[in-house]
């Protein structure tokens, strides 16, 4: 079991100038890469960065991002990746669960960094370009040493702290050991048969696991070269594919959504792409798709706490639309009723699963840790069902989320925000279906008696609290809510609802 840093180095002994990373207008090879990432895990050395200390990322896709989070493996240091459309105040949350002394961030950042950062354990902070005020991590790097320091760090040492959305409260620091990142990243790489001849390319964000295991770790197992855009844009991408010459490419199925709206043209099918990776893709959609594109879809399901992927078979014949797929030799998968039981063939219950890439645990809550790990077992709080032949079928999630366009939105998170209003009695907020994000946040508000409160105003007060994709798309008022005997809205009366009914809200983006 490799190092995030040792799987680089392994690369870089075989294809040292063979290109690794490509954004757009610039590539570095594999060795510049490693030689970069040794410079910026020196810089950090020279700012009292010790093995186990974190170091925060408030960074959109770029390379710093890619050297820091190499750098961070070379020094035994934790990277601790926040999402860049962050307001103060979900980031200062990041920022006090993982006691980072150094956050890095654009100079475009820089002001919620700072009000972030006022208060908590960070000392330094640090711009990719010069600042006043604020040291260029570049410019630190510039002239430092391709040689590291050894540490006594191993494939068991936690190297990264990723924020997951809190269902019952807050977010929680994901601790992933470097073994999950690399088991996962050459497992993906194995089964997808990528090899130096490939060319990946992604636009999903790098403050995800996916763009990191199954994008950027992956090139390394393999040899490929991994292109990375900071945003996707439906009407550029199958251009930016044939730029770039690219076989492979991650996606969510609101992306895919978006491409298939495209107007159809007789180019349409000439694209270097042959595969396509994709998660929460309408069943009916895969074959129109795969026709229309010339590409073959490969479904999968993966968690951050558990990133070793379900992965639908390549080969055709072997199969299942409808289903995430199979689990590689190491993953055990189980399906488990209210008490843990297995349930038979076919039976809807809970997704447990035991596999060496599970995470350590979440950082500095072990009562949530012990919630979630029960005797090696961890309980992801969706609900599936296995076939007779162990592909595994994604049937709903247990967990109080709002999954918008892959981007998993905590309804504790959005409810206290609208919950701190004066004139709010009560409120909850559930997923409404989308053609393309497949879920968007919906507000179900009780105002108290005797105030008045208009949609657009809980809107604008979120505006301030919550990164843009958490904002409520429709706010329904409310006289009365259903609860359960110990007195808490049920939640899932109001799922079945929004559903089944045609709802009357208001939409914010009518």
């Amino acid at each position: 079991m490799k190092r995030i840093e040792k799987l680089l180095e392994a690369r870089v002994e075989r294809t040292p100038d063979e290109p690794f990373l490509t954004v757009p207008d610039e590539t570095f090879t594999f060795r510049e890469v490693r030689n970069q990432s040794k410079r910026y895990a020196n810089a950090l050395a020279e700012l009292g960065v010790d093995a186990g200390d974190r170091v925060a990322l408030f960074l959109p896709n770029r390379p710093e991002f890619v050297f820091l989070l190499f750098a961070n493996a070379y020094r035994n240091s934790v990277t601790a990746p926040s999402n860049p459309e962050y307001q103060p105040s979900e980031l200062r949350h990041s920022l006090e669960l993982s006691g980072p002394r150094v956050l890095v961030t654009t100079p475009d950042l820089l002001e919620v960094a700072v009000d972030a950062a006022d208060g908590t354990a960070v000392e330094r902070i640090l711009t990719t370009e010069p600042v006043d005020g604020h040291e260029s991590l570049p410019a630190l790097a510039a002239d430092q040493s391709t040689d590291v320091e050894p540490h006594d760090g191993n494939a068991e040492t936690v190297g990264l702290h990723m924020y997951t959305s809190g269902t019952t409260g807050p977010p929680k620091a994901v601790e992933c050991r470097h073994r999950n990142w690399t088991i996962s990243a050459i497992d993906f790489q194995k089964r997808l048969e990528i090899t130096i001849d490939d060319t990946l390319f992604t636009a999903l964000p790098l403050f995800h696991a996916n763009a990191q295991i199954y994008s950027t770790l992956a090139a390394v197992a393999g040899g490929a070269e991994v292109v990375i855009y900071e945003r996707f844009s439906s009407t550029n991408w199958w251009d930016w594919c044939r730029d770039h010459d690219v076989t492979v490419f991650n996606a969510m199925g609101s992306m895919l959504k978006m491409l298939d709206n495209l107007s159809e043209t007789e180019a349409d099918s000439d694209n270097p792409v042959e595969i396509v990776m994709s998660a929460g893709t309408p069943p009916e959609l895969i074959e129109p798709f795969e026709e229309r594109f010339g590409v073959r879809m490969v479904e999968g399901y993966s968690l951050t706490e558990a990133p070793l992927a379900m992965l639908n078979p390549v080969d055709e014949s072997k199969r299942r639309i409808g289903c995430v797929g199979l689990p590689p030799a190491e993953k055990r998968v189980r399906i488990v009723d209210e008490d843990g039981n297995p349930v038979p063939t076919g039976e809807k219950g809970e997704i447990v699963q035991r596999d060496p890439a599970l995470m350590a645990g979440y950082h500095g809550q072990p009562d949530k840790t012990d919630e979630a790990m029960v005797d090696g077992w961890f309980y992801t709080g969706d609900y599936g069902k296995l076939d007779e032949d162990g592909f595994l079928y994604f049937l709903d999630r247990k967990k109080d989320i709002v999954r918008r366009a892959g981007e998993n939105i905590s309804s504790f998170e959005v409810e206290s925000v609208i919950k701190a209003m004066d004139a709010v009695d009560e409120v909850a907020v559930i997923p409404s279906p989308d053609e393309f994000y497949t879920e968007v946040v919906k507000a179900l508000v009780r105002v108290k008696d005797g105030e008045e409160l208009s949609p657009a105003e809980i809107v604008d007060h979120c505006r301030g609290e919550l990164a843009s994709f958490k904002l409520p798309r429709y706010v329904e008022f409310v006289d009365e809510f259903p609860y359960t005997p110990t007195g808490k809205i049920q939640k899932q009366k109001l799922r079945d609802r929004e559903q089944e009914a045609e709802p009357e809200h208001w939409d914010r983006e009518p």
